[in-house]
């Protein structure tokens, strides 16, 4: 019977994942590497006229940039119908496979049928890897900030890996390995990772005016994002006039490493320190590299090298976007269909501006003007759009349900007609969601008074744990929003499974149901 009880608890999982069950984030890598050597390189070209390669790469990135932003925009718009096919596993692979046609279409476009094969290609290789970009959206909002940043770190050095593995490998296949990347990263990110502690579908009592503040928070990431496209893009535009072949493939290498190192320093920074600081450190170390780099292109430094800047920025601000969805309850592919679109569409505003400013770049005033321009709109960002504050903010939200249920176990433990009291100021100050009964009772049909009989031994943290378990919450959202690891809310969970002999979440809500 205990091994039975067990195996509820736990869940079967293959060994696979039960080895590593965050192999799934590793599709970012994947997906993201394809980008890379799509738009940094010269290796989708090869089979281009010689001579035309480098601004093709770039019309390539421009085409699929805005295919990208417009299917984000679409999928924003009908989040529920493509919520449930990115949640299935086939939809996700299709799109792998035809984002692999569409590649090497794309490699031999300019053989088969000129202009109008290369822009179908370079607009279909869009669509179909922003199925993927969704994906990305989806899992990493199913974790905490920190878990996420720890992923998307180890995701960019995975990245570089497979792209210097793709460089290096022999011409004579060395397309149909990047072809092959999208369907990698499609069949690492659908890979079933079974978590009987995940969160499920309930209604949660909304607070509007915490609700306004948050969403307040996420326009200010959205906006923020857009600004860092915008002068990323300025660069890639000016660089699109400028660089022949042979440099651009030497730049895209360096952009590369230096993306390896950012991603060593935002895994160390993230798990040596609390989760606020070591996110907001992130952040402003990398916005103030930015700055930096703006600023030295005034003494000759590369205005292309931008891009390890931006592409670094893209990963945490990415995570960002993830955790809204993750912590308060936004639709993920809504929130990430809406911040991933509007960062595509300003790179490509960005971009267009470059090539507008390209033909004048070699003027001293004109470069340092565009140095001046960019970094005041990354110290805009940095001090008033979206500061360090607003992550520490968002990372110490607190659940108001849970700080109400304290407050009535708390009062409800008084001794005498004090302490009656006082439990009932307390309910005289709680909304709808939360009643006072001398036990937390909640809008969604459970009471905790049947698990805080002693004759079950709950501690206190096992029944915050519970409180929020029974809401639907996910072990990683306990675990963040108490500030513990997720496998110590594991433990709790398990512990209360066993004290109250139950097996299931269902059994669970039954028991604290009444039934």
């Amino acid at each position: 019977m205990a091994d039975e009880s067990r195996d509820l608890v736990e869940g079967h999982v293959s060994p696979l994942m039960d080895q590593w069950s965050g192999l799934r984030f590793l599709g970012l890598s994947a997906w993201w590497a394809w980008i890379w050597l799509c738009y940094n390189s010269v290796e989708i070209t090869r089979f281009f006229p010689s001579g035309e390669q480098t601004g093709d790469i770039y019309l390539i990135y421009l085409v699929s940039t805005l295919a990208i932003a417009l299917a984000m925009f679409i999928a924003a718009g009908a989040w529920r119908s493509f919520t449930k096919f990115v949640d299935r596993r086939g939809v996700v692979i299709a799109f792998g496979i035809l984002a692999a046609l569409s590649t090497v279409l794309l490699g031999f476009s300019k053989l088969i049928d000129g202009e109008a094969c290369f822009i179908i290609a370079a607009i279909c290789t869009g669509l179909t890897t922003s199925f993927l970009c969704l994906k990305v959206g989806r899992v990493f909002s199913s974790v905490s900030l920190a878990e996420s940043l720890t992923a998307s770190g180890i995701s960019l050095l995975f990245s570089a890996l497979l792209y210097f593995v793709c460089i290096g490998i022999p011409e004579e296949i060395r397309l149909y390995c990047i072809a092959a990347l999208p369907l990698i990263s499609a069949l690492l990110l659908t890979m079933k990772s079974h978590d009987p502690f995940e969160v499920i579908p309930l209604e949660h009592t909304e607070d509007k005016e915490q609700s306004a503040r948050i969403r307040h928070m996420y326009i200010r990431l959205v906006v923020a994002s857009a600004l860092v496209a915008i002068t990323a893009g300025i660069g890639k535009g000016v660089e699109s006039q400028l660089l022949d072949f042979e440099e651009f493939q030497l730049q895209g290498s360096i952009i590369t490493l230096g993306i390896l190192v950012i991603a060593i320093f935002i895994i160390v920074a993230v798990n040596h320190r609390n989760i606020a600081r070591g996110a907001g450190l992130v952040y402003q170390a990398l916005m103030i590299l930015g700055i930096a780099m703006m600023i030295a292109t005034c003494f000759g430094f590369n205005i292309g090298y931008l891009n390890i800047g931006k592409e670094s920025l893209w990963i945490v601000l990415s995570c960002f976007m993830a955790y809204f969805a993750f912590r308060f309850d936004f639709p993920p592919i809504r929130i990430f269909a809406v911040g991933q679109g509007v960062y595509f569409l300003a790179s490509t505003l960005g971009w267009f501006i470059g090539a507008l400013i390209a033909p004048y770049y070699g003027e001293t005033m004109v470069v340092v003007g565009v140095a001046v321009i960019m970094a005041f709109l990354v110290v805009l960002v940095l001090v008033y759009v979206f500061p360090a504050s607003v992550i520490e903010e968002a990372t110490t939200w607190t659940d108001t349900g849970l700080e109400q249920m304290r407050r009535l176990n708390q009062t409800s433990e008084g001794e005498g007609t004090e302490g009656s009291g006082q439990a009932s100021e307390a309910a005289e100050e709680l909304p709808g969601g939360v009643e006072a009964s001398g036990v937390a009772e909640t809008s969604m049909g459970f009471s905790l008074e049947r698990a805080r009989d002693p004759h079950y031994g709950l501690s206190a943290r096992e029944l915050e744990i519970l409180f929020l378990f029974a809401q639907g919450r996910s072990a990683s959202w306990i675990g963040d929003n108490l500030y513990i690891s997720t496998n110590t809310v594991r433990s709790h969970l398990r512990a209360i499974y066993t004290k109250l002999d139950v097996h299931t979440r269902q059994d669970l809500l039954d028991f604290l149901s009444g039934e």
